[in-house]
């Protein structure tokens, strides 16, 4: 295979193909809803990426009237953004095209064509493109098996020309209509809101009277709740067809509040003046949670998601003192007036800003990926630990707590570049604490917890996150 072009899908893109095929899920749309899913960033639609493949190879295959067979796996999700690589190989009347991100083969596409197209048995009726979708249906997969229905076939012939100038002037609207209702079906309904697409199978046929010319009907034949996978059979009167998709973990819940105090002494961080960076959610917010039960007076800080950071200081506001919420980007170097102000008042730095545990290529180094763990485990600790000595001067207890994990212990393939950060993190923090010796630190390696980016992890739930948590924190914190 010979490389073809290179080219990214940008949020906007993503945007205007929502629009386009009614597949308006968050996870490609939202990014603070996106960061709360096991991929943390926003990502493509597959299907966005598949008919852009396609739409570069006809540019510089032109005569393709029709296609006669579509087969695409997507082996591994894009994120908004990143740099895409098109491979392409064809001979005649097929092509086989891949995907590739940093070296690795996120889509595998094949497809069969037509140089003359005949033109429909039914003339198709197409919906028109919402600006207003409706809610992602999210049905359990336990109860989906036999599920039937159908989803429009929407059409804007402007967006498309926008999006895919080649494939819309060649190839049948019908046929990429019924394409791009895959991803509605997908993405809105079956699976719906915690979904990923997986693999698509398509004949172009032209059926008979009986078929639907506006509509993309899906039944599910198979549905496994032992890996969370779907498989649905699709048609209308121009496509006949599979689709296998798989139900993603939801996002992680943790323990409401009332239930913290319950298992906490109410002076069990009494005493304390906590800053929390990184609280909004996960571990953060269950450490915020035990350390406001326990006593503490607490801070919390939030880089993207204020909302969640709210909704964690109202959960807090119901048994203890309403936790005070700042903004904080730790890349940023400054803190800012209301932060700086804050500092002068704290004991206890709690720090746990994390990016997006991203796993490299086994056996392969990425400079780029550890450079980036290193910018908030080291450069976004480091600005702020200065900060904080100035505002506090050397004669209060001060303390420090960065948790790692225990991957730091083992031998996790593919996770390279997060063990040599985390390490680097905690010598650079040992380091500061021997130039200062009124601060004191702790920096555990907790085991694996549920939380957004660990969400499929099934033997853990927010009582095992709570009770490990709570004991780490009474072991290395204590109040008094």
């Amino acid at each position: 295979m010979q490389v073809l072009d290179n080219f990214t899908i940008s949020a906007d893109a993503s945007a205007r193909f929502a629009r386009l095929s009614g597949d308006f899920n968050p996870l490609h749309l939202d990014p603070v809803a996106a960061r709360r899913t096991q991929f943390g960033h926003t990502l493509i639609h597959g299907v966005c990426g598949t008919l852009r493949a396609i739409d570069l190879w006809l540019a510089r295959n032109p005569g393709c009237a029709a296609l006669t067979r579509l087969q695409v796996r997507y082996a591994k999700p894009i994120t908004q953004g990143q740099d895409i690589t098109l491979l392409a190989a064809g001979d005649a009347n097929k092509a086989r095209l891949e995907l590739h991100v940093a070296g690795a083969r996120c889509q595998m596409i094949e497809i069969e064509y037509s140089t003359t197209d005949s033109g429909p048995v039914l003339a198709p009726q197409f919906s028109p493109a919402v600006d207003r979708p409706p809610a992602c249906l999210a049905p359990d997969i336990t109860t989906c098996a036999g599920l039937a229905a159908a989803a429009d076939l929407s059409w804007d012939e402007t967006l498309a020309a926008q999006l895919y100038p080649h494939a819309s002037s060649e190839l049948p609207a019908r046929q990429l209509a019924s394409i791009l209702a895959t991803t509605r079906i997908v993405g809105m309904q079956c699976p719906g809101l915690h979904s990923v697409y997986s693999n698509l199978e398509l004949e172009f046929i032209e059926a008979g009277d009986g078929a639907s010319n506006s509509q993309l009907h899906y039944s599910v034949g198979t549905a496994d709740a032992r890996f969370n996978r779907v498989v649905m059979g699709v048609c209308n009167a121009y496509v006949q067809g599979s689709i296998e998709a798989f139900f993603r973990a939801v996002p992680a819940d943790q323990s409401a509040m009332a239930d913290v105090v319950a298992a906490l002494p109410a002076d069990a961080f009494a005493g304390q003046r906590a800053l929390l960076v990184g609280a909004s959610r996960g571990l953060g917010e269950v450490m915020a949670k035990v350390l406001a039960a326990g006593g503490a007076q607490v801070t919390l800080t939030y880089a993207r998601g204020r909302d969640d950071a709210e909704r964690v200081a109202a959960d807090i506001a119901t048994e203890r003192a309403r936790p005070v919420v700042l903004h904080h980007d730790v890349l940023s170097g400054d803190i800012g007036d209301d932060l700086a102000a804050a500092l002068a008042d704290i004991t206890h730095v709690y720090y746990l800003a994390s990016p997006v545990i991203d796993k490299g290529e086994s056996g392969r180094w990425n400079g780029e990926l550890y450079a980036n763990f290193c910018r908030f485990y080291i450069d976004g600790l480091a600005a702020l630990l200065e900060h904080t000595r100035k505002a506090v001067g050397r004669e209060r207890a001060m303390h420090l707590f960065i948790p790692s994990s225990v991957f730091l212990d083992g031998d996790i393939k593919g996770f390279d570049e997060y063990i040599a950060a985390k390490h680097a993190a905690e010598a650079y923090a040992e380091r500061f604490i021997r130039a200062n010796s009124n601060w004191q630190l702790a920096a555990p390696r907790l085991p694996r917890l549920r939380t957004d980016q660990t969400s499929g992890v099934d033997d853990s739930g927010p009582g095992e996150t709570l009770g490990v948590v709570a004991a780490v924190l009474q072991a290395t914190c204590p109040g008094g």
